[in-house]
């Protein structure tokens, strides 16, 4: 971590001091321990250290000379003071004796004066020279003994005086080389924020300008320099007239940031933010950050493009939809105005009535269309894999889970739109989970224990009636009041008939194009037939029989009539559209009349049981899904 200098008066004082050292074990620092007196030999050192510790006179000399380097004093108490006063009491008899040393290191000596009733003098000294004029000068008065640090005894020796050195106690060498350690990391960290400072003003491809309290600039970076014109060599002088168009004398006069502000500068169109430096209500400076717009532009480009890469784009608007229905049009306008808020929506509707589109138009209309939107359908994964995609999970949540973790759906979301399509399926344990998402909008990965914030406005589908699965017990209340701020709900193609053709010619021209076929062109009682037609699996379906029209050959003739379209849409007989199991109870294939008797069957349950679908699937010995996938193939197929 670093390195301490230890600098001690006597060469004996190593060995206490490096056992001090060693007890702490403070194996990331290194301790060298020097040998020195005084101003010359400080002087004459190259010290490179992290920290210095010295004491009296060489202390007083270190901190005057070594002005990028720490110094620690290593303290002398007035108990060391007194201890040397009656140690050179007993070995010398003395009455009139000087205490001399630096003013740090005398500090203490009158208490100590009057306590001990002897005639003391108390010489402070700033180096070698005048040490020895002033112990000269004190001899001459009659003292015969000179208390003091290695300096002053040395000085004091040398003129034939009795002499007794001041010694610092091990608490006092424990604390300095606490002190030095808390001060160099300090300092390190000091450095850290300097260099972290200076590598952002350097890199920072904004431009950065700060001035203080009167103005004048104090900092400025090179992308301000090269955007302004100014150069760094200008710190010092006044911001408003080198860069008016920036109004920091403005900001520091009302104390109010100013964001957003477009100028021109350098040729260029910026956007400029200023903001006032407050400490402790005072009013410091202020600073100003800004970017070409063009920068900017090209910024939010990437971030759309990498979007897109990732999937996480919502293509679709409001202008795709496509209908003459009233009642659609009403829907589409209510959704417009659940654009212009942040509020979730709850859209409701069959399936292939098209919750998405709407979903990613109201996305595309709100404020959230620059941020990203995440679909998923959740009855198309098993709960345990559907909670790991919502909510991510860390390593080791679970067996076979990433080494780095995963970041779950809402995260990926974040300052976007989430779509759940299908919510109603969803698990109570998964309900539960996204409730608590919903009220404190924060995400807990698997198997982590802290909290992510998340901003996410969430859109969610379904084909269920959620009232009823409440009140069977398969929907949390609290849940669908969260999800049911707004609620959307989509009206079924066989209520849009005017909208069949229109949206049927729509997709075949879209599919003559992709497959580089020929458009079809349908007869009058073909069209009836498709007005007619209950479209089970809606827009889907629709979309899905032009798909057909356009890739099939139908007797080399590019005019479809109603035999053609009954065979599309697997109508065997005209009453099939009215009464599909009647048309072939007494006739049609085997087949037919098998898928006729499990229809009638079906019928006959859903009746039973006031069409519960729950109930009737029990008394069928089949799963819900199978028993909504049977009414639909039947259906289809008969």
């Amino acid at each position: 971590m670093g390195k301490i200098i230890f600098f001690i008066p006597r060469l004996q004082d190593a060995a206490l001091v490096e056992e001090i050292f060693n007890k702490e074990n403070n194996s990331k620092w290194t301790l060298e321990v020097c040998f020195a007196k005084g101003v010359r030999q400080i002087s004459q050192r190259k010290i490179q250290a992290d920290v210095v510790i010295a004491r009296g006179l060489t202390g007083y000399a270190a901190k005057r000379l070594l002005h990028d380097t720490p110094v620690i004093e290593l303290p002398i108490t007035a108990y060391d003071i007194l201890r040397a006063v009656i140690d050179c009491r007993k070995a010398f008899g003395v009455q009139k004796i000087a205490i001399v040393g630096s003013p740090d290191m005398v500090c203490n000596v009158n208490t100590i004066k009057e306590i001990s009733g002897m005639e003391i003098e108390i010489l402070l000294i700033e180096d070698e020279a005048d040490g020895e004029r002033k112990i000269s000068e004190a001899r001459l008065r009659g003292v015969t003994t000179v208390i003091g640090g290695g300096t002053a005894t040395s000085i004091a020796e040398s003129f034939g005086l009795h002499t007794m050195m001041i010694n610092s106690g091990e608490e006092g060498i424990y604390q300095a080389l606490r002190e030095a350690i808390r001060v160099a990391l300090v300092r390190h960290q000091e450095q850290e924020r300097a260099e972290q400072f200076r590598m952002i003003l350097e890199y920072s491809i904004e431009g950065i300008i700060a001035v203080d309290a009167a103005g004048k600039i104090s900092v400025i970076n090179q992308s301000a320099a090269e955007m302004t014109g100014v150069e760094i060599s200008n710190i010092g002088q006044m911001a408003e007239k080198l860069v008016p168009q920036f109004q920091m004398e403005r900001v520091l006069k009302s104390g109010k940031a100013e964001l957003g502000i477009f100028k021109k500068v350098g040729g260029k169109q910026v956007a400029i933010n200023c903001v006032p430096i407050v400490i402790k209500e005072e009013m410091v400076g202020a600073v100003a950050t800004f970017r070409p717009l063009s920068a900017i532009q090209e910024l939010e480009g990437r971030f759309r493009t990498k979007l897109h890469r990732k999937g996480l784009v919502a293509k679709l608007s409001f202008s795709d939809i496509i209908t003459d229905n009233s009642l659609m049009t009403e829907t589409i306008h209510l959704a417009q105005e659940f654009s212009g808020v942040d509020s979730n929506v709850l859209i409701l509707g069959d399936t292939g009535v098209g919750k998405e589109v709407f979903a990613q138009s109201i996305h595309n209309a709100s404020k959230r269309q620059y941020g990203p939107f995440v679909a998923v359908n959740c009855a198309a994964l098993p709960e345990n894999l559907l909670e790991s995609e919502l909510f991510g999970y860390v390593d080791g949540a679970f067996t076979g889970a990433s080494r780095t973790g995963k970041m779950g759906l809402f995260e990926q979301a974040h300052q976007g739109t989430i779509f759940l399509d299908e919510v109603g399926e969803i698990s109570p344990n998964i309900q539960a989970r996204l409730l608590r998402v919903l009220q404190e909008r924060e995400v807990m990965r698997i198997g982590d224990d802290r909290v992510i914030p998340v901003d996410v406005r969430v859109v969610a589908a379904t084909n269920r009636n959620l009232k009823k699965a409440m009140q069977d017990g398969g929907f949390r209340p609290d849940l669908f009041y969260r999800l049911n701020v707004l609620k959307l709900e989509i009206p079924p193609l066989r209520h849009r008939p005017e909208d069949i053709l229109k949206l049927l010619n729509c997709f075949m021209a879209d599919y003559a194009q992709r497959f580089q076929r020929p458009t079809k062109k349908l007869t009058q009682a073909a069209c009836e037939l498709l007005k007619q037609y209950e479209w089970p699996g809606n827009v889907r379906e629709l979309k899905n029989i032009a798909e057909r029209l356009i890739v099939l050959r139908i007797q080399d003739s590019e005019c479809i009539d109603e035999r053609n379209m009954r065979d599309i849409l697997s109508l065997p007989s005209e009453d099939t559209i009215k009464c599909p199991n009647q048309s072939i109870r007494n006739s049609g294939t085997f087949s037919q009349r098998k898928r006729a008797a499990q229809a009638e069957k079906i019928e006959k349950v859903l009746q039973e049981t006031n069409f519960d679908l729950d109930k009737a699937a029990q008394l069928l010995g089949i799963s819900r899904t199978t028993l909504w996938r049977r009414q639909k193939e039947t259906f289809a197929k008969i």
